[in-house]
């Protein structure tokens, strides 16, 4: 049968208190959760555990709080007073502050003192040799001293705090780093523009150009883009020998490139080998007082492609470097950069180059001379366009081209009509 109410229960032990059987004992639950009350009533910090024992004299910030009997009836009375301590005088912050900048510069005065006695008359050789020989030591020597002399500083002056001296010394760091940082920006553009301007013309050969790109130089703003500085030569081309052969007849044409004067081609030779016949004049602006100009005569065998394919050949490396940067860190604008870069390489490579030949300014004038002298000598009459002369080699000067071969010409001013 089920056990009924009223029936006694066994005996049982229950936190440290015995049971015994039947109904629980009231005072046993009390004892039970007196202890359980109590850090309770601790713990939600109720005031009633608070004992009535009266209240000592304190002092805080200055003010001096009297005792409190126990059991006095008190009334609650704000009163304001600082927390904090005053801080130091404007003069003694200052005071320290010199202090402590002068530490710093008699320890780089101290650190400096090799550099000093090595270079001065008034230090004998035998001290220099020592302070040589031991520099590691002085050095160490020295950090131990001026360490020692800011930990006195720092430990007499109460105004100064190590940890505040060393966080200003961080900042001085950050604002000079920050500084420093922005004038290496600006100072690396500048040296940018400046290596770019001055590697112009390697740059522009780089990519494949022979020719100046923009027709505009200093000297033609400072003259307000007069032409009076310029005189008209002929370069007259009467033949080449002894070229890079190639593997059968080809088509050879040359290409004469000055200064700011637009290229100029001579009419293409089909049949060629090793020798070129031309008997061409070719006419020019060029500055005797230019030192800087470049004569470039190239003879370039003709190519089957077109200028039409020459000039989508930019566009379409752009089009192929964008489809490859997908698939590269580049990204498809670096790839198209480059892909354009390719292309216009390729596009002013087009057309090999089989001799050359480069001339500068003096040599340029020194043709000029000897065909004025020439000209004395066979009393030849002028033309309005140009000199007249035969087409015999001894009229010519004969020159040599790189990689090999010859190349006979003849320099001349133009006669204003």
């Amino acid at each position: 049968s089920h056990p009924t109410l009223g029936v006694g229960l066994p005996r049982q032990i229950m936190g440290g208190f015995n049971i015994q059987d039947g109904a629980a004992d009231a005072s046993v639950l009390q004892k039970l959760a007196t202890p359980m009350w109590k850090a309770i009533s601790s713990n939600l910090g109720n005031s009633t555990e608070l004992s009535l024992g009266g209240v000592p004299e304190r002092n805080i910030g200055g003010f001096l709080f009297p005792a409190i009997p126990a059991g006095e009836p008190t009334t609650v009375i704000p009163v304001a007073f600082s927390v904090t301590t005053a801080g130091p005088s404007t003069n003694a912050k200052v005071i320290a502050e010199g202090e402590v900048l002068a530490v710093f510069g008699l320890a780089i005065l101290i650190w400096m003192i090799p550099s000093l006695l090595a270079n001065t008359r008034f230090c004998c050789r035998c001290c220099q040799r020592c302070l040589s020989k031991r520099l590691g030591w002085y050095f160490c020597l020295g950090m131990i001293v001026n360490l020692s002399m800011l930990s006195m500083v720092i430990a007499s002056e109460p105004e100064i705090k190590a940890n505040d001296l060393f966080f200003q010394l961080v900042g001085v760091v950050e604002v000079v780093s920050d500084k420093l940082q922005e004038v290496l920006m600006q100072a690396g553009a500048i040296v940018g523009l400046f290596m770019l301007y001055s590697f112009r013309k390697r740059l522009i050969g780089l990519l494949g150009f022979d020719s100046q790109l923009v027709k505009l130089e200093l000297r033609d703003c400072l003259t307000c883009f007069s032409m009076t500085r310029f005189k008209t030569v002929e370069v007259s081309l009467l033949k080449a020998s002894d070229l890079p052969c190639g593997y059968g007849s080809r088509a050879l044409f040359v290409r004469v490139v000055m200064g700011c004067n637009e290229p100029l081609h001579s009419r293409p030779r089909d049949g060629c080998m090793t020798s070129l016949n031309l008997r061409e004049r070719l006419q020019l602006n060029f500055d005797p007082e230019d030192v800087s100009q470049t004569l470039s005569i190239a003879i370039k065998e003709q190519e089957v492609v077109g200028a039409a394919v020459a000039q989508l050949a930019p566009a379409a490396g752009a089009i192929a470097g964008a489809l490859a940067g997908l698939m590269t860190p580049a990204g498809p604008q670096g790839g198209a950069a480059l892909g354009a870069i390719a292309g216009i390489g390729t596009a002013n490579s087009l057309g090999p180059e089989v001799a050359r030949l480069d001339m500068s300014a003096a040599f340029i004038n020194s043709l000029r001379e000897k065909t004025k002298q020439m000209q004395k000598e066979e009393l030849a009459p002028s033309m309005a366009t140009g000199p007249s002369f035969a087409w015999r080699e001894d009229n010519f000067v004969m020159v040599d081209l790189v990689p090999q071969g010859y190349l006979w010409l003849r320099i001349s001013d133009v006669q204003a009509a």
